[in-house]
């Protein structure tokens, strides 16, 4: 049993672990900075809530790494049913914020069942491909399975509504099935079905989504009004110039010009405070974390554990890319936390756990070795 917990500890990547633990840390000093500084009050409800969520993270990550990630995946369809309910659930009595019915109370602590689908789908598709493996590549008919399971989900989120998440969602299950194996005539026949629904899809499109859309390619043309946000954010990020404005003097999000300075535009208000220099320790952060996942992907030794590491790692990094740019102008505005440093408690326990997951796979990595 000695060799055995040695060879665990040998495949833990703690590089990876204390990497994603000092970009929570910045998240905090980030967030204490923008809400909090001027009142001198550390024990801000936001703070509070942030670490409270931390810890509550840090206890799912510890069951998720104890847990052979074989057994979850044998779980996997009981776990995409048991959150599915919890997404009906809240189309029917979710809370409305916004506009939108996305969460779920439990007294001081709220959380949304559609962020928990990203784990939910990955291990459910997961468990299919390797029941029903074709190291051939799967056709379109052989597909029909893993695209209803994906766009039941996708549906049922897009109609809280939350089409960020949804498409997240989306292109999650899409890379599932990549990585799986797709036949080379289904792929572009796939690519064609995706062109051919984009126009219907912008139809399907609420009014303020279609213009969140528009004002991404003139965002000058409503600035008091759709624009408003983007500019705002685009403003913070070069008002930091090379080493920012300092932690607590970031007049956006001080002053209240910003918008959802401590969720979706967090990164706006850090470049902010922390400037270039500041943007760049974290990008490089952030890319120790997407390399040290892709090495763990790439040395998986079974299929289980290379589909379910391309998933999580997926997560991170859509996450990490769509909200980066995003602030600067370079995509749409959606509504896509930013890894471990957003304000949000189910948003850091979906990516702490994809850490988990790529941990998780990373220790066992041994037993599958020849």
């Amino acid at each position: 049993m000695k060799i055995l917990n040695n060879k665990y500890t040998q495949n833990f990547d703690f590089v990876m672990l204390f990497t994603v633990i000092i970009i929570f840390s910045l998240g905090v000093i980030n967030l204490y900075g923008s809400l909090s500084i001027h009142n001198k009050d550390f024990f801000d409800p936001y703070v509070v809530k942030q670490l409270i969520w931390f810890i509550v993270s840090i206890l799912v990550m510890s069951l998720i790494i104890s847990i052979d990630y074989n057994t979850l995946i044998e779980a996997a369809y009981y776990i995409y049913g048991f959150i599915l309910i919890f997404i009906v659930i809240v189309l029917v009595k979710g809370r409305i914020t916004h506009g939108a019915s996305r969460w779920i109370s439990l007294g001081i602590l709220s959380f949304q069942p559609s962020e928990l689908m990203k784990i939910a789908l990955i291990f459910a598709l997961v468990k299919y491909f390797t029941t029903y493996e074709n190291k051939k590549g799967y056709n379109l008919r052989s597909l029909i399975i893993p695209f209803i399971m994906i766009l039941i989900p996708v549906l049922l989120i897009a109609k809280e509504p939350d089409l960020g998440t949804s498409l997240i969602v989306l292109f999650i299950g899409l890379i599932i099935i990549f990585f799986a194996g797709i036949k080379r005539n289904s792929m572009l026949i796939l690519a064609g079905i995706i062109l051919v629904a984009g126009p219907v899809l912008w139809f399907r499109l609420k009014s303020y989504q279609k213009s969140r859309i528009l004002i991404f390619l003139h965002p000058a043309k409503d600035y008091l009004g759709a624009g408003y946000n983007i500019i705002q954010s685009e403003i913070a990020v070069g008002a930091g110039r090379l080493f920012g404005e300092g932690l607590g003097n970031g007049s956006q999000s001080t002053l209240d010009f910003l918008p959802a300075k401590h969720t979706d535009f967090i990164f706006s208000t850090y470049m902010q405070q922390f400037g270039f220099i500041g943007g760049l320790v974290l990008i490089i952060l952030y890319f120790i974390v997407i390399i040290r996942g892709f090495k763990i992907v790439y040395r998986a030794k079974k299929l289980q554990g290379f589909l379910l590491g391309g998933g999580a790692l997926a997560i991170i990094t859509f996450h990490a890319i769509i909200n980066m740019f995003m602030t600067v102008g370079l995509l749409p505005v959606v509504g896509v936390p930013l890894p471990f440093f957003s304000y949000g408690g189910t948003s850091l326990v979906v990516d702490m756990s994809a850490v988990a997951i790529l941990l998780n796979i990373s220790m066992r990595r041994y037993k599958f070795q020849s």
